[in-house]
């Protein structure tokens, strides 16, 4: 892929699980350092894919190639999103693409856009004095939409929803309308069924997996896991729960309002000493 994108004339793509796109890291750093167009779609994105188990299950692979320069890391969470992945990297004449796309089907959100998408992030759903912002990328930002409604029922609190598919376009938009998206004055937590790692610079709180998934159909791994994976000695009732459910990530959503709500003038992670060099 790498040697048809600097011979010219074809924009290569390959495709392969998410997870198997470590076995291909060597290539995709030279695609980055090349500054080679070429396009890496990578499905079955999460612990979602189903019965296969943690063997192609992705939990770190989004933060390694995350953390590498010049390459940009998309996870769409609809159509309109995807449509932008596609658009971008086509765009891009210097820059790779992975492209990590959900197995399971997902809804489309209604406040997506092609324009909106463009710009690596942006707010899905907006609330006036929210008490929170829930941020996500994938599937999992549909789980967010639906906890808000869980969370003005249940607990009386608010929630806006920011979808960021890709950090690196994301980064590159000028500082007012990062802030637009994550603004001062309001707690965030992170929601990514992946590692945490990384996710600090957007949010105050971060909610994901930090340990392998396992096996079973999605919509019951989602919510709780089998202990066949988890060492004896580990093994207790915190541990074998995942709860990327609308009532998991608001019962997370409730302990971070609970846990800032007595802290004055809220920084927004968005506003830091110097900005990161794109």
């Amino acid at each position: 892929m790498n040697g048809l994108a600097a011979y010219g004339t074809v924009i290569p793509y390959a495709g392969t699980f998410l997870n198997f796109v470590s076995y291909a890291a060597g290539a995709v750093r030279l695609s980055a350092l090349s500054q080679v167009r070429v396009i890496w779609v990578a499905t079955h994105d999460s612990i979602g894919l189903g019965e296969d188990g943690p063997t192609h299950q992705p939990i770190e692979t989004l933060t390694h190639f995350r953390a590498l320069p010049n390459c940009m890391v998309w996870r769409p969470a609809d159509g309109n999103e995807t449509s932008a992945a596609y658009y971008v990297a086509l765009t891009s004449k210097h820059t790779p693409s992975i492209i990590a796309l959900s197995r399971q089907n997902l809804p489309q959100l209604e406040n997506s856009t092609l324009a909106s998408a463009i710009k690596g992030g942006y707010v899905v759903h907006d609330a006036e004095k929210a008490d929170i912002t829930l941020v996500s990328t994938g599937s999992e930002v549909g789980i967010c939409v639906d906890a808000v409604k869980y969370l003005k029922e249940k607990h009386n609190l608010t929630a806006r929803v920011v979808s960021i598919p890709c950090f690196e376009v994301f980064d590159a938009q000028d500082k007012e309308y990062r802030l637009s998206v994550l603004p001062d004055g309001i707690p965030s937590l992170s929601v990514e069924v992946m590692s945490t790692m990384g996710w600090e610079r957007y949010t105050h709180e971060q909610f994901g997996l930090n340990r392998f998934g396992a096996s079973g159909a999605y919509l019951d791994v989602y919510k709780v896991c089998s202990t066949t994976y988890i060492p004896q000695q580990f093994a207790n009732p915190i541990l074998q729960k995942f709860e990327f459910t609308p009532e998991g990530i608001s019962k997370r959503a409730v302990a971070t309002v609970d846990f800032w709500k007595d802290v004055p003038n809220i920084r927004s992670p968005i506003n830091r000493a110097f900005q990161q060099l794109i």
